[in-house]
């Protein structure tokens, strides 16, 4: 194994630096074999299409010319390594292009969307350490689930260390996070230089899930060196905050499923500003899985504080930690880049009414209808926003389709009525398509080093 590992540097040959890679990894993973059971390599390839027309989302107003139709082609590959029965190492590439009508399509950039070393016991059973690039999501999303805001749907990934103890029907997690504005610790093939978040985001946090339906965490969070300038209305100075915050999962009957979560923030803003903030919601799912379609129903209501303009020295709007994704509108996170950022979800108080069902046993319909509000207007561009509160009504359709194990997709239809936190009136609208078609595999290690010795 040691001539495999110092012929690696020496290796001119792409293919032939490959082919000694997984001859050291097939040979770490042989020594390392401690039981009967077969060590498999895993592997994958995902490949997206997705086709989206969008129009007056930035300001609702037809005066200006936003309508934009684009193509969106994401390719993922990834590989699963065993390097002993305990101790697997996972990487990943991700390379999205975005394709204007009208425009020529250029090859973007190539990135590590995960790369880590995953130790699923350490000392005791229960204890396990993920160490290194990979995703993070808890509960709904409402405080972590996407670590690149910057890039959109492309990645998701967090810098992390993830020390997790399993007991019974608890678990912990304690996670140190550190996510830079832009790409610094693995390298970018074709680098364009894209900014990942709009500051530098370092974090610990701990958090605790009961199979009962329970979930309490903890986050100390830093957010520093803002890539916006500080004449921008969307500057945002050096900060911590810390989150202390619950999920509650219950189901009063058997067809009816309840849930609720809340959560206070304080801290501090420079050069003195202070943090008091908060954020939650709940709603209530009745099912039916005992008619046709097995519909359901869904009501809830949804809020995240926004700041007071009356009180300078203090800071209450929500920040949305790791959750600055689209969970409840792809539309609308354009129209909240006008504001703190894209999807930076705060100063929000929305009703929402949902429907879905499955006419087949490959379909998924949902329709959602939300009654959005704000706790203040918005001190920005008076070319784009009022002084009401009312943001507006949103209707939203999708139909999700499942064909098989390797191909999958939806259609999705957005609309957004405006109401007088927006200067302009007319309607915003969002219409995409995506097909997905996604092959896994895996294979023996021994059979996987006898075919690359070949």
């Amino acid at each position: 194994m040691l001539s495999l590992i110092f012929g690696l540097g020496n290796s001119r040959d792409p293919s032939s630096m490959i082919r000694k890679l997984a001859l050291i990894l097939c040979a770490g993973a042989a020594m390392a074999q401690s039981t009967h059971e077969p060590l498999m390599f895993e592997f994958g390839f995902e490949a997206r299409v997705r086709t989206e027309n969008w129009n007056n989302p930035l300001d609702y107003s037809d005066r200006l010319d936003d309508e934009r139709e684009q193509m969106r082609y994401r390719t993922r590959a990834w590989m699963k390594a065993p390097l002993s029965s305990t101790v697997d190492f996972f990487v990943g590439l991700n390379h999205e292009t975005t394709q204007r009508f009208g425009q020529k399509n250029q090859f973007d950039e190539v990135v590590f969307e995960s790369a880590y070393i995953d130790f699923r016991r350490v000392f005791t059973d229960g204890l396990a350490l993920r160490v290194g690039r990979q995703n993070l999501s808890k509960g709904e999303g409402f405080i972590l689930f996407d670590g690149t805001a910057g890039d959109g749907s492309r990645t998701f990934y967090f810098n992390a260390v993830n020390l997790s103890y399993t007991r019974g029907r608890s678990s912990i997690d304690l996670l140190g996070i550190l996510n830079p504005r832009s790409e610094r610790f693995l390298p970018t093939l074709h680098d364009r230089s894209r900014h990942l978040s709009d500051w530098d985001e370092r974090a610990l946090g701990a958090y605790y899930t009961h199979a009962s339906g329970f979930e309490g965490y903890y986050f100390y969070k830093r957010e520093t060196n803002a890539f916006i300038p500080p004449s921008s209305g969307r500057f945002q100075p050096d900060r911590h905050v810390h989150t202390l915050g619950g999920r509650v999962v219950r189901k009063p009957r058997p067809a009816w499923t309840a849930t609720g979560e809340f959560a206070g923030q304080w801290g501090s803003e420079r050069p003195s500003s202070t943090i008091r903030a908060w954020g939650g919601y709940a709603h209530l799912r009745r099912s039916f899985d005992n008619r046709p379609w097995k519909p359901y129903l869904l009501g809830g209501y949804w809020a995240m504080s926004g700041d007071d303009p009356s009180t300078p020295d203090r800071v209450e709007g929500w920040d949305p930690l790791f959750s600055r994704w689209p969970k409840w509108s792809e539309l609308y996170i354009y129209s909240l880049s006008r504001e703190l950022g894209s999807s930076y979800w705060s100063n929000l108080a929305m009703w929402q009414a949902e429907a879905g069902a499955s006419p087949l046993k490959w379909l998924d319909l949902r329709l959602n209808y939300f009654r959005m509000n704000a706790f203040y207007p918005f001190p920005g561009d008076s070319r784009v926003f009022g002084e009401g509160t009312r943001r507006g009504d949103k209707l939203f359709a999708r139909a999700d389709f499942t064909i098989n194990r390797n191909w999958r997709g939806h259609a999705l239809f957005e609309s957004m009525l405006p109401g007088n936190f927006y200067r302009g009136q007319n309607t915003g609208v969002f219409v995409r398509f995506e097909i997905i078609y996604t092959i896994t595999g895996s294979v023996a290690a021994d059979d996987l080093k006898l075919a690359l010795k070949r």
